[in-house]
């Protein structure tokens, strides 16, 4: 169960960073595959289990923090003592649209072989990762700046304190505003047809820089991101409209139902069928 959700919005209302929390009771489940194209902080507030990522495993229990990149799927495969957990979603863009805080980055783009997702008994994150929620929740003057000011700290620890990345020259990102850019138009066509060459074009870019400065600063390749927000936008349609499952694979800029059922699985591991507005009710 999802609930307590808070939203960041940019200046282009584009939600940026999201904060929510997550409840489930002891179970054992296969390892579903589910993506999105946000970076992900996050604090258990209490229970013990299994959590998995691509070949690994870790256990968990209260008080452990886990960050994971965009391009990385994971999932709680065993859970011994239920769950709350609190959850930061945020967009690479957060790190890469300035200067000061491009290299962040390297926590995702460039890490060691002693990487490791899990963070046991940090205080300094346990701390950051419960501000930006109170931050979110309270909305007190000046919210954004501090929910930023945290996030930033929360990683910049990482960074410094643990040895997980490779060592090297700050990266410098010249395509912060060209990508700003593209997404906006990404996002502001996710009903239509949208092309590489089209975006690239935004981005002042060949089709091939384009996807791989893409894929660069936001862990994901741009087709991986345009599929993700769609998905997202069906499942909002299925919870809150009438509308039929043809109805909004149109609406979200999907070219086939056989298309849309496919993305649908795969970012999801669910069908559509498992989103509909009865279900957003129960």
């Amino acid at each position: 169960m999802r609930f307590n959700e808070n939203i960041f919005h940019n200046e282009t209302q584009n939600t940026i960073l999201k904060t929510f929390h997550s409840s489930v009771m002891p179970v054992k489940r296969e390892f579903t595959m589910h993506h999105h194209t946000e970076c992900e902080l996050s604090l258990f507030l209490s229970g013990k289990g299994t959590y998995k990522v691509k070949n690994r495993e870790y256990s968990f229990k209260k008080g452990d923090v886990f960050l994971f990149g965009s391009d990385e799927v994971h999932c709680i495969t065993e859970i011994e003592e239920e769950i709350n957990l609190l959850n930061i979603h945020f967009e690479p863009s957060m790190l890469w649209e300035n200067p000061e805080s491009i290299e962040l980055l390297k926590l995702f783009n460039s890490r060691n072989k002693s990487f490791s997702n899990k963070f046991c008994g940090d205080d300094f994150l346990k701390e950051a990762i419960t501000n930006i929620e109170k931050e979110l929740t309270c909305k007190d003057r000046c919210y954004k700046t501090k929910v930023r000011f945290q996030l930033y700290s929360a990683l910049i620890h990482i960074l410094r304190d643990y040895n997980y990345t490779h060592e090297s020259n700050a990266d410098k990102n010249t395509s912060a505003e060209q990508l700003k850019n593209a997404i906006f138009y990404i996002n502001s066509n996710l009903n239509q047809k949208i092309t590489l060459e089209e975006i690239a074009k935004i981005a002042c870019m060949t089709p091939t820089y384009f996807s791989y400065i893409f894929k660069k600063y936001n862990g994901i390749s741009p087709w991986e991101y345009i599929t993700i927000k769609r998905v997202e936008m069906a499942i909002e349609l299925l919870k809150s409209t009438d509308m039929t499952k043809l109805e909004i694979a149109e609406q979200c800029g999907f070219s086939s139902s056989s298309n849309f059922y496919k993305a649908f699985l795969k970012i999801t591991g669910k069908k559509p069928g498992h989103y509909t507005k009865r279900q957003a009710h129960l």
